[in-house]
């Protein structure tokens, strides 16, 4: 069995709302301000941003193959957009589905209209589209058809025992990005992709698509690879796990 779980950060499009509103002179501080003031004015109420005033700043691979697993993280600190767009693109290549938590909603939207931003082209991704087949997997979906009063990942994660994010949020990850901390990016879509490829487990050994020795084996595999860095959320979510 092969399948790829992405979870991506989002941080505002600088550039372009430059562009839009005139403000090349201003600082990012100052940018961003004028953008969520606008998008203020558009709902009424809320700031958060539509996925076409956003760019990637993080993308995170689990990519699953059989009795392996390898995890990937690229962020804006150490790459560019459009590398994160052909990493996304080449994974989905190789497997039967490409998996994530609300994907459909926004992470795809936002891949798609980044990669037009960008000139990306794979035909072969958008081949299987127009053929329907079921590329993408999105797991909120699958447990919730409706649309109304949906649960979010962490909440969902947690209730099955598993880390959560740890208390990070989408909202803090902007608020890090705009004060210079662009490593927050890639925390959460790390902590995002784990939970998710987690979820994956469980779904697949629910449908008899994994059985529960090897679903055993792949999460040693994962707890091995996250033991062997320093980073502080990877080391947090394995104490989660382990406790859980």
């Amino acid at each position: 069995m092969r399948f790829s779980v992405f979870a991506i950060s989002s941080v505002p499009d600088m550039q372009a709302a430059r562009h839009l509103f005139g403000l090349h002179d201003l600082d990012e501080q100052s940018v961003s301000k004028v953008l969520l003031h606008h998008r203020k004015q558009q709902t009424g109420s809320s700031e958060v941003l539509r996925w076409d005033q956003c760019a990637i700043g993080s993308l995170t691979l689990i990519q699953h193959a059989g009795g392996d697993v390898r995890l990937d993280s690229m962020s804006l600190a150490s790459a560019n957009e459009r590398d994160m767009l052909d990493a996304f693109y080449r994974a989905a290549r190789h497997v039967s589905h490409m998996i994530s938590w609300d994907g459909a909603r926004y992470g795809l939207p936002l891949i798609h209209f980044r990669s037009l931003r960008h000139a990306v082209s794979y035909p072969e991704y958008w081949q299987a589209v127009r053929e329907q087949r079921d590329i993408h997997l999105d797991l909120l979906h699958w447990l919730s058809p409706s649309t109304d009063d949906m649960p979010a990942l962490d909440e969902t994660a947690r209730r099955l025992g598993l880390p959560g994010l740890l208390g990070t949020t989408e909202d803090a990850v902007t608020e890090a990005w705009l004060d210079g901390r662009h490593e927050s990016a890639q925390v959460f879509s790390e902590l995002s992709a784990l939970n998710t490829y987690l979820l994956a487990l469980r779904v697949f050994g629910a449908t008899g698509e994994l059985a529960g020795q090897d679903q055993a084996q792949i999460q040693d595999q994962l707890r091995a690879q996250l033991s062997g860095g320093k980073a502080q959320h990877r080391v947090d979510f394995l104490s989660a796990w382990s406790a859980s």
